[in-house]
């Protein structure tokens, strides 16, 4: 008679292959984790000012040169007709030293109900703004600033 031979062995589940596949997907998460928090953050080189100034105190006077809707131009929020404001800016290039200026236009507004000048509305004030700082120049001041209203984000 044959003799079956018969091991005794039960079924048993490996615990190696387990552990290597929880470790996987542990390794898989963190990583696509990491790469999340990096895509959410891009590294962006910004391009330095070189433009700006610092503020600094200083003991410079600081003199506004503005020009409403209409045309008219203030020094100071002092009201100045064209042959005053030559004589003005003459005055300014000859202090010593001299002041810092600032030249600013009044923003035109769109449907605006408080201007009711139909001549104000749609004019292009680039001429105007282009013969102020033709007239600072011819006075000898060449140092000004051209400031206007924040734009809205």
């Amino acid at each position: 008679m044959l003799r079956v031979r018969r091991t005794d062995l039960s079924p048993r589940v490996e615990m190696t292959p387990l552990i290597d596949v929880i470790f996987l997907l542990l390794t898989f998460f963190i990583y696509s984790m990491l790469v999340m928090v990096q895509a959410e953050v891009l590294p962006v080189a910004l391009t330095p000012v070189t433009t700006g100034e610092s503020a600094e105190a200083d003991d410079n006077r600081i003199v506004a040169i503005t020009m409403d809707r209409s045309g008219a131009v203030y020094v100071d929020r002092e009201p100045v007709d064209a042959d005053a404001l030559d004589e003005r800016l003459k005055e300014l290039s000859e202090t010593d030293p001299p002041p810092r200026l600032f030249v600013a236009m009044e923003a035109a507004a769109e449907n605006d109900p408080a201007d009711t000048a139909e001549s104000t509305r749609g004019v292009d004030r680039g001429p105007l703004l282009i013969g102020l700082i033709e007239r600072l120049r011819a006075a000898g001041l060449t140092d000004f600033s051209i400031v206007g209203p924040e734009e809205p984000r």
